[in-house]
C-alpha cells in the first residue's frame, strides 16, 4: 500500500520545525514534494508532501507523530482522491477541514 503524508504550518515557527524534518525523512527513503509556501488545491495551510509505503510506514509514522504539527495520513489508492483524503485518511494533530470540492472536480475525468 502507499501512502501520502501532508505537514502542515501556519506560522514561521512552526514552517521551521517542519522543514527540519525533511533529511531525516529523506534518510528513511521517502520521496518529497517541494515545501509549498501558500495553500493549494485541498489543502488549507502550505505544507509539503512527504510519499511512503508499508516497508516504511511504522517507522515514518512514528517519527511524524514526535511533531506538535497538523499532518494528514492518507492512503494513495489512485482511483479516489475524495476516499483517499476521507475514508483512508488520519491525523496526527489538529485535524484541518480540506476542500473536498477540490478534489471532487477530479472524480470523472
Amino acid at each position: 500500500m502507499n501512502y501520502h503524508a501532508h505537514v502542515y504550518w501556519k506560522n514561521d515557527e512552526e514552517r521551521t520545525l517542519a522543514v527540519s524534518l525533511r533529511d531525516h525523512l529523506k534518510s528513511l527513503g521517502c520521496p518529497l514534494g517541494r515545501v509549498i509556501d501558500v495553500p493549494i488545491g485541498p489543502h488549507p495551510l502550505p505544507m509539503f508532501q512527504v510519499i511512503y509505503d508499508s516497508r516504511n510506514q511504522k517507522e515514518v509514522e512514528d517519527y511524524l507523530k514526535k511533531t506538535n504539527l497538523s499532518i494528514l495520513l492518507h492512503e494513495d489508492i489512485g482511483e479516489d482522491h475524495v476516499r483517499d483524503h476521507t475514508k483512508g485518511a488520519r491525523w496526527i494533530g489538529k485535524p484541518l477541514d480540506l476542500n473536498l470540492e477540490f478534489l471532487r472536480q477530479f472524480q470523472d475525468l
